[in-house]
């Protein structure tokens, strides 16, 4: 348990100290960091000895995969241009 707080812990304190570095974020790059982070504690919960250490770094993997998959969705939807509403002048 001590691990899996001292893992978090650390993956927070590397994203608010990224975070500050050039641009911001785009929802591909967050989605990334935070499936990572959430692959890695679900996948920590199984295994034993070296099982549970490649099954965290398959869970890391695939969050990370999954995570940046779907802030790249949320990216080409975003970056489409909106229709604007028209407004009849009286």
């Amino acid at each position: 348990m001590k691990t899996v707080i001292y893992s978090l812990s650390a993956a927070a304190l590397a994203a608010v100290l990224l975070s500050g570095c050039g641009a911001p974020m785009t929802n591909a790059q967050t989605g990334a960091i935070t499936g990572s982070v959430l692959g890695g504690v679900v996948g920590h919960q199984f295994g034993e000895g070296e099982g549970n250490t490649a099954a965290t770094i398959a869970g890391t993997v695939a969050g990370g995969y999954l995570g940046s998959q779907i802030g790249a969705g949320q990216d080409r939807v975003y970056s489409q241009p909106q229709p604007q509403p028209y407004y009849r002048p009286y």
